[in-house]
């Protein structure tokens, strides 16, 4: 059976790009490599690569040597590439651009970039950062193309005026309607680098910043307490009204949709009903137009994110949410915490907003499962047994 015949010079290019002088062009010494790292093959193999090995180094003027055996010059003992000229030799053997080359191609990228909307310092350090093989991160190494794909629509995304849902805005963009969200983690990561901002914060929207509630509110001249039903209203025309007024008893906000419908039901009409998971604009600028004594309270689920939603409200609002129904119920049968459930449960438990849930947290930590959790399992809630109009903690 033949035996492929392993190129040496494309191995030792291999282990070269992979080591730090390849990746940095840092490095004031020679690369070397102990020859026993090159693995050329089996025995059969291994002589004949190695004559190639030799071959190469006699014609490459010094830039590559083995260094050999002091009394037995036939066992290589080091390859020592040469710091000046060898990488640039090496490479031009096999046919394939140095690594040299590729870290000055990736800059040019960001160079090419410098008269569009995006800051120049910013460009200028990850130029910097390619040439010297640090990280460039959200971008790749190893796409030159994506990179400027990702550049030129970052340069429209940072530039965008006014609010428009996420899909129209990626229309117009990218002339493709689902791009945008293809491509939203590296573009955010990009954004909270050039200027801290989010796509909400620059007016992309998945769906209109609004708030669903149900109580006594009247904005101006309209008042919503006499209808039966949940209303919708957006953050433009909560910043409009030039008075807002509420003649509830409490605040009550609920995280999922379907517990905040069946509470609808029960409302007397002295409770105003919030529906909201983690915070948009629209419910963090309606709490700020209410009366700052008006007791606030807050249902959500009893899993991390739960907890962490609750951590949310009261930090953006500044408003004192006491948990109502939040209490950790173990389950047997629920699922194991899970790693981003326990990273997420760290930060929850450190937050001293929190202090006051911490039995409860330290219960689903000792538990390691996520428990009886959602809302929707404490059953249809009734007024002989809803505590509306008692705290509990």
């Amino acid at each position: 059976m033949a035996h492929e015949l392993p190129d040496p010079l494309r191995v030792l290019a291999a282990r070269y790009r992979a080591s730090q002088a390849g990746r940095t062009g840092s490095g004031a010494r020679d690369f070397t490599l102990d020859y026993k790292e090159l693995q050329l093959g089996d025995a059969a193999t291994q002589i004949e690569a190695e004559e190639l090995l030799r071959r190469a180094a006699a014609h490459s003027g010094g830039l590559l040597q083995l260094e050999t055996h002091p009394r037995d010059a036939r066992l290589i003992l080091l390859v020592r590439l040469a710091r000046d000229g060898g990488e640039a030799w090496l490479f031009a053997q096999i046919g394939e651009s140095s690594p040299t080359q590729e870290r000055a191609a990736l800059a040019s990228i960001f160079d090419s970039f410098t008269e569009s909307t995006l800051p120049t310092d910013w460009l200028a350090n990850l130029s910097c950062q390619a040439l010297n093989g640090g990280s460039i991160h959200p971008f790749r190494r190893d796409d030159p193309e994506g990179n400027r794909v990702l550049l030129t629509i970052l340069a429209r995304v940072i530039v965008w005026q006014g609010e428009s849902l996420l899909r129209f805005a990626s229309c117009v963009i990218c002339h493709d309607s689902k791009r945008l969200e293809s491509l939203r983690s590296a573009l955010e990561v990009a954004l909270g680098q050039i200027c801290g901002k989010t796509f909400e914060d620059l007016g992309l929207l998945e769906k209109p910043r609004q708030v669903l509630f149900h109580g006594p509110l009247q904005l101006d001249l309209l008042a919503f307490g006499s209808l039966r039903g949940a209303v919708s209203i957006s953050e433009t025309d909560i910043q409009a009204a030039h008075v807002i007024t509420c003649s509830a008893e409490r605040i009550l906000t609920v995280e999922n949709l379907e517990s905040f419908l069946e509470l609808v039901k029960l409302n007397r009409g002295d409770t105003l009903l919030i529906q909201t998971s983690y915070p948009n604009r629209a419910v963090l600028s309606l709490l700020a137009r209410l009366p700052a004594e008006l007791p606030s309270y807050h249902f959500g689920d009893t899993d991390v994110y739960g907890f962490d939603i609750l951590r949310d409200l009261r930090e953006k609002s500044a408003r004192a949410f006491h948990p109502l129904h939040m209490r950790y119920r173990p389950s047997a049968h629920s699922e194991p915490l899970s790693r981003d459930d326990l990273r997420t449960l760290r930060r929850v438990l450190d937050s001293p907003v929190l202090a006051d849930c911490r039995t409860e947290l330290e219960a689903m930590q000792a538990a390691g499962r996520k428990g009886d959790f959602e809302q929707e399992s404490l059953g249809r809630p009734r007024l002989a047994s809803w505590p509306f109009y008692a705290h509990q903690s």
